[in-house]
């Protein structure tokens, strides 16, 4: 009796000195790297020097727990690799894991960011942006969180890029079309609900909410695939939208001066790219626009986000399905590509960039013309609303416009499932009553917003 109580005492002792020791680590951790720990004051970029901040979880734990997964994904799926990049990949695996491993400890001991040694089309750019950040904003904890998290995802293409069988593979690839299979389904009915709506406000409304809800299943942030639920019932989901424009949004498109473009800036491949897909055929046959041009990244980024293989891979999917419907709406799709009703616009580097929008019109000119030429441009998803906002901390209720800091090559909307603690355009208190509520609220992915700052052109202001 006396040995079972000692022992027991014993392994207390143990696990309180263990405690003790890790928070001795993070106080030293803290104290070395001159962490912050109020939250971010308003108009500070947010930063992981925050303590009490997302972007502090991020590089503490969740970007370490992510480069350990992906590291154990790989070693589980070398055989797979071996047999699509062929028997030269077993040794390209070991040098880009031990990358991997290297990078991964680099970010948990706060290392300086490296600039990139292996030539890409958009390596210059880069380096030139890395060398352009003060130097106290080259590491994890100091720099802009939205800097740090775009270098980590651009670090790791540059890895799989040193290697000849690895340089055109997706390592994010099967968890990017597992989800599209399994939300088919869930496809087909929304295909069989919308078929034969007409042009109206509220018609219009329900396909922009649509849109706005498809991100709900964010592999990077949820780890969920689509919500079922919320596309049944979009109306009822109105209570969980903190800022909704989207009749300002149909008012804006209704007055637009001919011819009508509409640009949507792609978030995640699968079910939202499928969403956006839909609205942007309600846009075309409702004639609310003569033409809708699609961006998605040039690389793979931010595990679900979409490239133009995943976009390629989507069509190809719904054109060869068993559904019907997926089958029909496939080639829909696909007739309006060919006559040029959609378009997959070509390759830019600038949304895999550390960029934020304002400085569009400087960093990448040819692009800002570009989007200049549409009358709405459609921004999916939280990373992109992060690239407007520029990451930094406005208050809550900032009007949406007056936070783009005079990025407006057009009208911009933001359809946005909040997974980020970054806001403005929202009713006063909102942030306050919903903290209290629940203090990690903003990372669920149940609340979203629909905004919209409107840029009134005249036709002589088209570009053709």
């Amino acid at each position: 009796m006396y040995s079972a109580e000692f022992g027991s005492r014993t392994d207390v002792t143990e696990t309180t000195n263990l405690a003790a020791i890790e928070q001795l680590k993070e106080q030293r951790f803290n104290e070395k790297n001159l962490i912050i720990y109020n939250p971010p004051g308003e108009n500070d970029e947010l930063s992981a020097r925050f303590l009490r901040s997302l972007a502090f979880a991020t590089f503490k734990r969740r970007s370490p727990a992510f480069l350990r997964d992906l590291i154990i994904f790989l070693q589980d799926r070398e055989t797979e690799i071996i047999e699509q990049c062929g028997e030269y990949a077993h040794f390209d695996l070991k040098r880009t894991i031990w990358s991997l491993e290297l990078l991964r400890d680099d970010i948990i001991n706060n290392r300086d960011f490296q600039i990139f040694r292996v030539k890409a089309p958009d390596t210059d750019s880069w380096n030139s942006f890395l060398k352009g950040l003060g130097e106290d904003r080259r590491q994890w904890f100091s720099a802009v969180w939205l800097h740090a998290d775009c270098y980590m995802y651009r670090r790791i293409w540059s890895i799989f890029q040193r290697s000849e069988t690895l340089k055109n593979y997706d390592y994010f690839g099967d968890q990017k079309t597992s989800i599209v299979t399994n939300v088919a389904p869930l496809m087909r009915d929304i295909l069989v609900s919308t078929k034969g709506i007409r042009r109206s406000q509220e018609d219009f409304q329900y396909l922009l909410k649509l849109s706005a809800w498809s991100n709900h299943g964010d592999l990077n942030i949820t780890r969920r695939g689509a919500h079922d639920k919320i596309y049944k019932q979009i109306a009822k989901y109105d209570i969980d939208l903190l800022a909704d424009q989207s009749s300002d949004v149909w008012q804006d498109l209704i007055e637009a001066s001919a011819p009508v473009y509409v640009d949507i800036v792609c978030d995640n491949a699968g079910f939202e790219l499928f969403a956006d897909l839909l609205l942007g055929e309600y846009i075309i046959e409702s004639g609310l626009a003569s033409r809708v041009r699609f961006h998605v990244k040039a690389i793979p980024w931010f595990i679900s986000d979409c490239t133009h293989k995943d976009f390629n891979w989507l069509l190809k999917f719904l054109r060869k399905h068993e559904f019907q419907e997926l089958n029909a709406f496939g080639k829909r799709i696909r007739a309006y590509i060919r006559d040029r009703s959609f378009i997959l616009c070509d390759k830019s580097y600038f949304w895999t960039s550390g960029h934020d929008c304002s400085q569009m019109k400087r960093v990448q000119p040819c692009l800002y013309v570009y989007i200049s030429q549409a009358s709405l441009v459609i921004f999916k998803g939280d990373l992109n609303y992060r690239k407007l906002l520029g990451d930094i901390n406005y208050k809550p209720t900032t009007q949406f416009s007056d936070c783009l800091r005079g990025f407006q090559p057009a009208s911009v909307c933001a359809l946005r499932v909040i997974k980020s603690d970054i806001y403005c355009g929202l009713p006063l208190c909102t942030v306050e009553k919903l903290s209290e509520q629940n203090p990690e609220w903003m990372v669920t992915g149940d609340k979203a917003v629909v905004q919209v700052a409107i840029k009134h052109r005249l036709s002589s202001d088209i570009i053709v």
